[in-house]
C-alpha cells in the first residue's frame, strides 16, 4: 500500500483530514513545518518535517509512491514547488486549496502532471469538488451562473489562518467570474441573500474569491458567470468586517490580531453551518441546494480529499493526471459519507 502523508496535519482541517482517515481505518504519517511543531490530528509532533515551499524538505521527506493530503495553507502564499517535485519524485497529491491563484498555478503544471503519470487532486474540498457535485445535482444541464454560498460553523472552524484567510479579502480587490472572463470587484463589496434551511435561516452573504471561477467553467463552457458570498456566522462579525472593509486601519489591526480575533469568534460563533448554491441556465431555469449540519459542519471542507484518498488506496479511483474537481468524488459516496457526520442536503424550493 502507498504510504499515506498529510501535509499540514497539525493544523485544523489537516488534523481533521488525519482524524477521519484513522476512523476509516488508515494510519497516515503526519507531515509539518518544524521538529518542535504541535497541535491537532492526534499527534503531538510530526512524523515527517516538511515544508510545503522547501524543496530540499520535500525531497528529503517524500518518496515515490506516496499519497500526500496537501492541507498545508495558506495557499494563497504558495509555491508549486510541491507539485513540480511530485512530477519529478513520483508521488501524487490531493490539495484542499481555495484560492483562485493558487489553482490557476496547478492547471498551469497540467502537462507536466500528465508525462509524470501521477494524478493531482486539486481543490479537492468545498471549493471546488463539492461546488461541482452540486452543479452535477442540481439538473441545470447547461448553467450560465453559479453562486456559492458559505456559512462556516464558526464555534469550530474558526482559527488563526481562516481568519486571515477571510480577511485577505475584505475591502481589496477579488476576482469572479463574470460575462464568461475574470473581473476585479471588491471584496466584501456585494451582498446577496440565500434562504438556508433551519436552523441557519437566511445566510446574508459577501463577495469572496474562490478557485470555483477557474475550475468549474473547464467542466461546464456554458458558465458565465460564478462566484462566492460568505456569511461569517458569528454574532456582529459580519457588520465588523464591513467596517473593516471601509477602514483599511482596522482590517490591519485584525490582521495583526488574528489569533484574538479567532478567539473572539470561537466564542460568539454558531455551532451550526452549511454551504448553499444557487443554479442557473439562460432561460432562466433555477435550482437551488444546502448542506446543512447542527454541528461540525467543516467536516463536509475535508470530505472530498478523505474519499478520494480512500479510493486512490483501496485502488478504485479511476483517473490519472491533473483530475478536474467534478471527478474527484462520486455523488453516492460523497452523500453518504456527509450524512453519516449528520451533514444533509436540502433541495430548497422557490
Amino acid at each position: 500500500m502507498a504510504r499515506l502523508v498529510v501535509l499540514g496535519g497539525l493544523g485544523g482541517f489537516g488534523g481533521s483530514v488525519a482524524a477521519e482517515l484513522r476512523r476509516l481505518g488508515f494510519s497516515p504519517r503526519i507531515a509539518a513545518r518544524g521538529a518542535r511543531a504541535s497541535g491537532a490530528g492526534g499527534a503531538a509532533r510530526p512524523d515527517l518535517d516538511v515544508d510545503a515551499d522547501d524543496r530540499e524538505s520535500i525531497e528529503r521527506a517524500l518518496e515515490p509512491g506516496d499519497l500526500v493530503v496537501d492541507a498545508a495553507g495558506p495557499f494563497h502564499r504558495r509555491s508549486t514547488a510541491l507539485v513540480e517535485l511530485a512530477c519529478a519524485i513520483g508521488f501524487d497529491i490531493i490539495d484542499l486549496n481555495d484560492d483562485l491563484t493558487y489553482a490557476q498555478a496547478v492547471l498551469g503544471q497540467g502537462r507536466a502532471i500528465a508525462a509524470a503519470g501521477i494524478r493531482v487532486l486539486s481543490s479537492c474540498s468545498s471549493v471546488s469538488a463539492i461546488a461541482a457535485r452540486a452543479i452535477a445535482m442540481s439538473g441545470v444541464r447547461e448553467p450560465t451562473r453559479f453562486s456559492s454560498f458559505l456559512m462556516p460553523a464558526s464555534r469550530q472552524a474558526a482559527n488563526p489562518g481562516t481568519a486571515r484567510s477571510l480577511l485577505r479579502s475584505v475591502g481589496r480587490e477579488v476576482r469572479v467570474l463574470r460575462g464568461g472572463r475574470l473581473v476585479a470587484r471588491p471584496g466584501w463589496s456585494e451582498v446577496r441573500r440565500f434562504p438556508m434551511p433551519a436552523p441557519l435561516g437566511t445566510a446574508s452573504g459577501h463577495l469572496f474569491e474562490s478557485a470555483d471561477a477557474v475550475w468549474l467553467p473547464r467542466r461546464w463552457p456554458s458558465l458565465t458567470d460564478a462566484a462566492m458570498f460568505v456569511d461569517a456566522n458569528a454574532y456582529g462579525v459580519n457588520a465588523l468586517l464591513g467596517l473593516a472593509a471601509r477602514y483599511p486601519g482596522l482590517r490591519r489591526a485584525l490582521e495583526r490580531n488574528a489569533a484574538a480575533a479567532a478567539r473572539v469568534a470561537r466564542f460568539i460563533g454558531r455551532g451550526g453551518g452549511g454551504l448553499g448554491y444557487e443554479v442557473v441556465d439562460a432561460g432562466g431555469r433555477r435550482a437551488r441546494l444546502a448542506f446543512v449540519a447542527r454541528e461540525r459542519a467543516f467536516l463536509a471542507a475535508v470530505a472530498p480529499a478523505v474519499l478520494s484518498a480512500r479510493a486512490i488506496l483501496e485502488g478504485r479511483f479511476e483517473g490519472c493526471g491533473l483530475v478536474p474537481p467534478d471527478r474527484h468524488v462520486a455523488e453516492g459516496e460523497l452523500l453518504a459519507h456527509l450524512n453519516s457526520a449528520g451533514i444533509f442536503l436540502h433541495r430548497i424550493e422557490f
